[in-house]
């Protein structure tokens, strides 16, 4: 099942689909939402208020740093069932305690140890603390031929960047709503429907989850030239816009769908959204 979605303004660049350029990158921007099934991939496409198609970028990329931390090794030593069984089983639990013991007797040693070296104790590994939120650095320069084509570039750049604010809630001014989510996704230019797209996404984007904007940089004019030059309506003929993505939430690979969901896809996938009016899991659509 393929959801369409039905948004507030569409905006593409260039107007026209250009042949050397047969892959397209989609923005998707959708209010914050608490319900599970409307902060997934599919969530925001459905509901999504802003959708803005541009040219694949010249060097699209990503980064995937987890974050790790010191943990307990289970090998050794520990007093646990598993340290048990890595130091000869239980009926050899005196070697355990023994190597237990032994790295707390490292303080005394080191107060009254006269050798020319001194000994310590490694009894830590690695241990993840969070998992990666990737990345995504997009870079446009626009060159609008036309009043109309400049239009477009100034409702594009304008559309990122009022969306990368909260919104005011009603009738609350001095309060506002969560920041928007966004779905990033590779289309081939082909085909509008976005059917066939889920393999491009993955190998050149690999596989966006939700995302945030945290950033938009917007530069007028080439730096190259040394004279401001302008359109017949006063736009800046050449246009920089920037933008910076995060993603919302961390992944976990599911094996059984051999894929990385967020923690709102996962629970969507495995339990739903149990409310009065009742809703279906979205994780049998197009991202998987």
């Amino acid at each position: 099942m393929i959801i369409l979605n039905i948004c507030m303004a569409f905006y593409q660049y260039p107007l026209l689909n250009i042949a050397e350029q047969p892959l397209a990158v989609l923005f998707d921007a959708a209010p914050y939402s608490l319900k599970n099934f409307e902060r997934t991939r599919n969530g925001i496409v459905a509901r999504s208020q802003n959708t803005i198609r541009l040219p694949m970028p010249k060097e699209p990329g990503y980064s995937v740093i987890h974050s790790f931390g010191e943990g307990q090794n289970p090998v050794g030593p520990v007093i646990s069932m598993a340290g048990a069984a890595n130091s000869g089983g239980l009926n050899n639990f005196g070697t355990l305690y023994s190597r237990v013991m032994e790295p707390a007797s490292f303080f005394s040693e080191r107060q009254y140890a006269t050798d020319t070296y001194r000994r310590f104790s490694n009894i830590t590994e690695l241990t993840m603390v969070s998992e990666a939120r990737k990345n995504y650095y997009f870079e446009y320069i626009f060159v609008p031929k036309n009043s109309q084509e400049a239009a477009v570039v100034s409702a594009i750049i304008g559309t990122f960047r009022k969306s990368s604010y909260p919104q005011v809630a009603s009738g609350l001014p001095e309060r506002t709503y969560p920041q928007n989510l966004w779905c990033i996704r590779v289309e081939n230019q082909g085909n509008l429907e976005g059917a066939g797209t889920i393999n491009s996404t993955g190998d050149w984007l690999g596989e966006p989850l939700p995302c945030v904007l945290s950033g938009v940089i917007v530069k007028h004019a080439d730096q190259a030239d040394t004279v401001m030059r302008y359109t017949p309506g006063f736009s800046s003929s050449v246009v920089l816009l920037g933008l910076n993505f995060v993603e919302f939430e961390t992944g976990t690979f599911v094996p059984e769908q051999n894929e990385i969901l967020s923690k709102s896809e996962i629970s969507d996938l495995y339990f739903g959204y149990n409310e009065s009016s009742g809703s279906e899991s979205t994780q049998d659509t197009q991202f998987l």
